[in-house]
């Protein structure tokens, strides 16, 4: 765990310039998704079935949104994609969560987000 946080830490304060690194490519990975008409739906199977609550959501988009549910119990956990037309589809679920602390002085970031209007 400390190589991994000192690989990550070595990684994030060596970055010059933001954006991608030199060697990414966009590619689209196909893979199955379990979706429901609305986030209503999905989340109420999901809470009576797993125990599951909503544990951070995100904006991907002005219109599209994603939620991060777990069950600390279960150590499990998913990733929720929310549509415009509000519907909601399973896109990854697993288990053995592990969570991770931000490193202690760790600089702050080199790009201001909210200026950029991106994401990371």
């Amino acid at each position: 765990m400390r190589i991994l946080l000192t690989i990550l830490t070595l990684i994030a304060t060596t970055s010059v310039l933001a954006g991608p690194p030199k060697d990414a490519k966009k590619i689209m990975r196909p893979y199955p998704s379990l979706c429901t008409p609305t986030f209503q739906s999905l989340m109420g199977a999901l809470t009576s079935d797993y125990a599951i609550h909503i544990s951070a959501t995100f904006e991907e988009t002005p219109v599209s949104y994603v939620a991060i549910v777990e069950n600390p119990n279960s150590k499990s956990m998913a990733v929720i994609h929310i549509a415009e037309s509000g519907q909601a589809c399973l896109v990854f679920s697993g288990l053995n969560l592990q969570k991770f602390d931000r490193p202690e002085g760790m600089a702050p970031p080199k790009v201001d987000l909210n200026d950029k209007g991106e994401g990371v």
